[in-house]
C-alpha cells in the first residue's frame, strides 16, 4: 500500500521527511532481519530434526517392510500350507464319508442278515422240537419194536427147540410109520398060509387059531423089537402130540410173520434204521 507523499514547502523538509523515513525503514529491515535469523536458525534446526525424524522413520519403515516381508511370505506359507491341509481334509472327509456309507450299507445288510439268522433260527427251533417230538415217538416205538424183537427172540428160541422136538418127533413117527407097515405087510403075508392049514385039517371051533407072534424085547427108547410101540394108545398119544407140536409151530410162525410186519412198518415210516429181527425161516 503506497502512501501519500506530502507536498514539501522547502527541499529541507523535504530531506527531513525522507531521511526520517530511510531510518525508519532501515530499523523495520533490521527487525526483519532479526526474525529471518531466528527463523533461518530455528529452521536449520527443525531440519536437523526432521531429517533425524525422517530417518528414523524411513528405518523404521524398511524394518516393518522387512517385517512385512516376512510376514507376507510367511502369510504365503500359511495359506499354502492351508491349502494343502484343507485338500486333505476335503479328500479325508470324503473318503470318510464314502467309508460311512459303506458302513451304513454293511450294517444294513447284517441286520437283513440278522433277521434271516433269527428266522432261520426260529425255523431251526420249530424242526427240532418237531424232531424232538418226532423222535420221542419213535424211541417209544423202538423201545416197543426191541420188546417185541426181545419177545421175538425168545419165541425163536423157544421155536428151534420146538422144531427140533418135532423133528425127533417128525423121524420117531416116520419110523413108526415104517414099523407099522412092515406089521401090515407081515401079517397079510401070514394070512394065505393060515387059510391053507384050515382046508387041510380041520380045527376045533373052541381053540381059534392065532398068527404067530415074534418075541416082545424092548429097546432102550421104550420101543419094542426096534421100533414098535408097547401099545397102540401110546403111538396113538405119540402122534396126537406129533400133530399139536405141528400145528402149535405153524401158529408160531404165522404170528411171527405178522410181527415182522408190525416192526418193520414204523420204522420204513421214520425214515430210521430198521429194527433187526431175527430170521426164524432157516
Amino acid at each position: 500500500m503506497e502512501e501519500d507523499i506530502p507536498v514539501f514547502s522547502s527541499l529541507a523538509e523535504e530531506v527531513k521527511y525522507w531521511k526520517s523515513k530511510a531510518a525508519e525503514y532501515k530499523a523495520g529491515k533490521q527487525s526483519v532481519q532479526d526474525e529471518f535469523d531466528e527463523f533461518y536458525e530455528g529452521s536449520k534446526e527443525l531440519e536437523a530434526e526432521l531429517e533425524s525424524q525422517l530417518e528414523q522413520a524411513e528405518k523404521k519403515i524398511s524394518d516393518l517392510s522387512k517385517i512385512k516381508q516376512s510376514f507376507e511370505l510367511e502369510n504365503d506359507k500359511l495359506k499354502d500350507r492351508l491349502q494343502a491341509t484343507t485338500n486333505e481334509f476335503s479328500f479325508t472327509v470324503a473318503s470318510l464319508q464314502d467309508e460311512v456309507s459303506e458302513y451304513s450299507m454293511k450294517i444294513t445288510d447284517l441286520q437283513k442278515y440278522v433277521r434271516e439268522l433269527e428266522h432261520n433260527n426260529d425255523n431251526l427251533e420249530r424242526g427240532n422240537r418237531a424232531m424232538m417230538c418226532s423222535l420221542e415217538d419213535f424211541e417209544k416205538k423202538l423201545n416197543e419194536a426191541i420188546e417185541k424183537n426181545a419177545l421175538l427172540e425168545n419165541e425163536v428160541e423157544d421155536k428151534a427147540g420146538l422144531q427140533e422136538m418135532v423133528q425127533r418127533l417128525k423121524d420117531e413117527s416116520r419110523d413108526l410109520h415104517t414099523e407099522l407097515s412092515t406089521i401090515r405087510r407081515k401079517s397079510f403075508n401070514k394070512k394065505p398060509s393060515e387059510v391053507d392049514m384050515k382046508a387041510g385039517s380041520p380045527v376045533p371051533e373052541s381053540t381059534p387059531t392065532t398068527p404067530a407072534k415074534e418075541p416082545i424085547t424092548p429097546n432102550q427108547n421104550g420101543f419094542v423089537n426096534g421100533s414098535i410101540p408097547i401099545s397102540s394108545s401110546a403111538k396113538i398119544s405119540a402122534l396126537n402130540i406129533v400133530g399139536d407140536l405141528l400145528r402149535k409151530v405153524s401158529a408160531l410162525e404165522t404170528k411171527l410173520a405178522s410181527c415182522r410186519n408190525i416192526v418193520r412198518e414204523p420204522s420204513m415210516a421214520a425214515g430210521a434204521t430198521p429194527v433187526l429181527c431175527v430170521d426164524t425161516t432157516a
